[in-house]
């Protein structure tokens, strides 16, 4: 019942923090558009990937002790889990000082070697200030989220995050439309991160009496991080190295239009992470302590997963154009319409999400040692292939290099975790996958991206909520007609709980 509470509240929490997060995030860059135009949106949103990459410091050691803590929490094996906890906190305190000098490499260079019409000292300093949260986070921090995590009390930090998304945002909307000053609104962030980072320091320090960081290392419990950092690492190429490339290979603008469209995958994607992050940690520990139970709710947790994120693709590729149409409506100084830019972004994610059950499974067996070369291949054929096709095709180009390399580490994932961890056929993945991009065709064959093109808002609302019902209901047919055992293993959990 512990459980079941922290699953209820995680998922609560993060239903509230990703609408309010959502809510937001599209406020700010719009008004970048309208006040400084699409170079400086771009030159920010890349400086913003360029600090994504800089969290693969910490990126190894994190998940590696995600992992090794999943099966001494479960067990309430306090003393082992002070020695992973120790571990760590001696690897951060290393890091911290690394990302620090970094950072200052960085700054120099990016405001002082690359051309950009932006007052160069402005950039200087908008850089630093980025960087200080992060770091921040490495001295005092990332461990305890980490412990937090791996408990089930994701609901905390969610409802830290959600206050500090509303103070922050309404600090910078103000400041813009007051002052105009971008080193004022990453000042406005920087503070209200400190005070976040208080509040989770004193509420783990107050949760958790039996924590001893003084405790002796376990570095062996963390062996794994450098392989788990390539797995990282691969991840960070996937979802940030494509705007990088369009600022050096094309232009900021280019970058600027990646970035608008990136908003709304991302956002998407991150309440999709949240949602699931509410009860992964109960997977994690039953991975361990009960295998057949695990085996059991698996089979439903894929099939729910993989049906949902297809529901909500398969949506935002017949209606998120004309919602970007209005979105950049008065935007003039870059064309933000892009019919096929639209369908390549729903292909990449529904290819990443297909395969994200199969890749928690490594996760929660630790194997990242074993399938690390698969990361690194992911990333070879990303970054070449992102290349040669950005030079001659733009846009579009970066995201054909990333579903090249999606398609490669999905087919060797699914074949690993099913064969090698689940000792079970593939097909019963492929099973599911097919079922769901079958019908995801089938409604691209009735509709194309552009179908309700340059609609008005209330309008597209009207033809949104009409086409969702039969969308929605069509998935659930299918996904029902070929895979029953998991709707069954639904309808017991249900009258159990009843």
């Amino acid at each position: 019942m512990g459980k079941d509470s922290r699953i209820k509240n995680n998922l609560i929490s993060s239903l509230v923090y990703q609408i309010v997060l959502i809510s937001l995030s599209f406020i700010l860059p719009r008004l970048y558009l309208e006040n400084f135009g699409s170079e400086v949106n771009g030159v920010l949103s890349t400086i913003k990937q360029i600090f994504v990459y800089l969290l693969l410091l910490e990126a190894g050691v994190g998940l590696a002790t995600t992992q090794a803590l999943y099966k001494r929490i479960g067990e309430k094996d306090y003393k082992s889990a002070n020695e992973v906890l120790s571990a760590t906190h001696s690897y951060y305190k290393r890091t911290g000082i690394i990302y620090l000098a970094i950072v200052i490499v960085i700054a120099v260079v990016y405001a002082y070697v690359i051309p950009m019409s932006i007052d160069r000292n402005e950039v200087f300093l908008i850089i630093i200030l980025t960087a200080l949260p992060s770091l921040f986070s490495y001295f005092f921090q990332a461990k305890y989220r980490i412990l937090m995590e791996v408990d089930g009390r994701k609901y905390v930090i969610n409802n830290a995050e959600t206050v500090l998304q509303i103070a922050s945002n309404i600090g910078k909307i103000l400041v813009l439309l007051l002052t105009d000053s971008l080193i004022l609104i990453q000042l406005v962030y920087c503070i209200m991160y400190l005070t976040q980072l208080l509040y989770l320091y004193f509420y783990a320090k107050r949760r958790y009496k039996w924590l001893d960081l003084k405790a002796k290392p376990d570095f062996k419990a963390i062996s794994q991080k450098n392989s788990v950092l390539v797995h990282q690492l691969s991840g960070m190429v996937f979802n940030n190295t494509d705007v990088i490339l369009i600022s050096v290979l094309c232009d900021f603008k280019a970058a600027s239009i990646y970035a608008i469209y990136n908003i709304f995958f991302s956002q998407v994607q991150n309440f999709i992470t949240s949602v699931v992050s509410s009860f992964t940690f109960a997977l994690g520990q039953m991975f361990h302590i009960d295998r057949e139970k695990f085996d059991k709710l698996y089979n439903v947790y894929e099939t729910l997963y993989v049906m949902a994120t297809c529901i909500i693709y398969t949506l935002m590729a017949v209606f998120l154009l004309p919602l970007i149409q209005i979105y950049t409506k008065g935007i003039n100084d870059a064309e933000y319409t892009n019919v096929f830019l639209v369908l390549l972004f729903v292909i990449m994610n529904l290819i990443s999400n297909f395969k994200l059950p199969a890749n928690g499974i490594i996760e929660y067996a630790g194997e990242f040692d074993k399938t690390r070369s698969y990361a690194i291949w992911e990333m070879i054929i990303n970054i070449t292939v992102s290349i040669v096709a950005i030079i001659y095709m733009g846009i579009c180009g970066a995201i054909i290099g990333t579903i090249a390399a999606l398609l490669y580490r999905g087919i060797v994932t699914i074949r690993y975790s099913n064969k090698k961890i689940l000792k079970r056929s593939q097909m019963c993945t492929y099973k599911i996958l097919i079922a769901n991009s079958l019908v995801f065709a089938l409604i691209m064959a009735v509709f194309f991206v552009d179908t309700f093109s340059n609609l008005s808002f209330f309008t597209l609302l009207l033809y949104g909520v009409i086409h969702s019902i039969w969308i929605i209901a069509l998935f659930v047919l299918v996904n029902f007609v070929f895979n029953k055992s998991a709707f069954k293993t639904i309808f017991e959990l249900y009258r159990e709980k009843k």
